[in-house]
This record gives structure tokens, sequence and C-alpha cells, in this order.
């Protein structure tokens, strides 16, 4: 499984970095103990904290914002969208968003939580297991992560510009328009895929992040499906990855 950036991308915007993870032959369908509970543990971590600022998350997802916009691409970015759906389930609305970001509460104690707060797991609809891994961790760390089927192994990913847009391609096909924003055609992750690639995109300011994120999907992914995962990363002078699993 390989992928490889346009090495201009990584000029354009300055801090760039990529987070890769990689694993393959694993059995992504019904329900997978161990993904479940990183799903629940994932969106109780969420629930009580979008509870206490709503806006938590609102700095990390104008930084992708930002650099789409640098780009001169209009869309909505993946993270956002999650967010959005996300906060919609927990009844979040835009007033509350606004309040919290104008006047914050410091607690000098945690808010006691109702039993449905501290459940918080169905707030986020399963999918598959790896997409649930993937979902929870955006919602974690608060970084995009994006999932690819690579099917057989043998056609690459590439990160380019297409008729006037950055994409990712895999192979002819085009597998997310807006560099990390709208699902394309190909490289969908469903209960049959098997090779997985995963891209974990940051910047600068919130490149540990993007590495925690990797790191604790990779030991997660590792325990859950029982197979060996290979991690990279990608940033100025460095536009390509190889894995050898």
């Amino acid at each position: 499984m390989k992928v490889t950036y346009d090495h201009t991308l990584f000029d354009t915007i300055p801090g760039l970095c990529v987070g890769i993870l990689a694993i393959r032959a694993i059995d992504n369908r019904g329900v997978n103990l161990e993904a479940e509970a990183f799903r629940r543990r994932c969106c109780t971590e969420a629930n009580l904290l979008l509870k206490m600022n709503p806006a938590m998350a609102d700095g990390e997802i104008k930084r992708y914002d930002d650099a789409l916009t640098h780009l001169h691409m209009k869309s909505t970015t993946a993270i956002s969208a999650l967010f959005k759906e996300y906060k919609k389930e927990l009844g979040i609305e835009e007033e509350e968003e606004a309040k919290a970001e104008d006047d914050y509460e410091i607690l000098s104690q945690p808010k006691a939580a109702s039993l449905d707060e501290l459940a918080g797991s169905d707030v986020l609809p399963r999918t598959n297991p790896l997409m649930d891994m993937v979902r929870g961790g955006m919602l974690k760390f608060h970084v995009d992560i994006h999932a690819f089927d690579m099917g057989d192994r043998k056609t690459p990913l590439t990160v380019h510009q297409k008729d006037g847009e950055w994409v990712v391609s895999l192979g002819d096909e085009t597998a997310v328009h807006h560099w990390y924003c709208e699902e394309g055609s190909a490289a969908k992750v469903d209960e049959n895929s098997e090779n997985i690639l995963i891209l974990i995109t940051g910047f600068a300011p919130n490149r540990k992040k993007v590495a925690a994120a990797r790191n604790e999907l990779a030991r997660r992914m590792k325990s859950a499906f029982d197979r060996s995962v290979e991690v990279g990363w990608l940033e100025d002078g460095t536009h390509e990855f190889t894995a050898s699993i």
C-alpha cells in the first residue's frame, strides 16, 4: 500500500504533516467488541466535554477551514460535518455554542452528569468497526482522519491537483474531493474492506495531536483486529509512504 503527495502542497501549506496507518487483512464485519468499546469511550468523553463547552473543537476545525481557504477551495470539511452532526444529536444548538464562546465557565468542581449523559454511546451511529474507530478518533483528538479501502494493495493513493482542485485519488478514481472534504466514488471503507490506509492530516500547531491520534489508533486497531499495524509520517521533505505489510 502506497500514498504519494504532490510536494507543492507542502510548499503551499507550511507546517503540513500527515500521520499514516496501514493495516491489512482485517475482518470488518459485524460487531467488534474492542472497536465498539473505543467508540463508546470517545462518545462519552465528547458528550461530557461538549455539554460543558459546545465550542471546544471550533479552533481546531477552523485550522482546516483556513487551509482550504488558502488553497481557494470552499467546502465543508469532514471533521466539521462530524461535529455538527454529533452536536445536533446531543441537542446542542448554535445559541449554546455562541454563549460558550463568550462566557465559558471554569468549574471548581466537575458538573454532575446524568446516566444518559454518561452513556452517550449511541449518539455517534455505528457503521462498521474500522470507521467507528476512525470517527471516534476524530471526536477525541479533533483532527481530520480519513480511511481508504486499498483493494488488492496494488493501486497507489495520490494527493494531487485535478481539474483545478486538490483531491485524493486511488488510481484514476477520486476518493475524496477538496482534499479532506467530500467523499468521492473510490476507496470507500465498508464491512467487506480488508486492506486499509489511514491518513491523519494536521498542521504545525496540532502536530502533537496528529501523532497522538495515530499512535492510539495504531495500538487499538492492532488489538481490535489482531493484525500488525504499520505507521508512517509525512511532512516537508518526505512526501511518499509505502507500507511493507
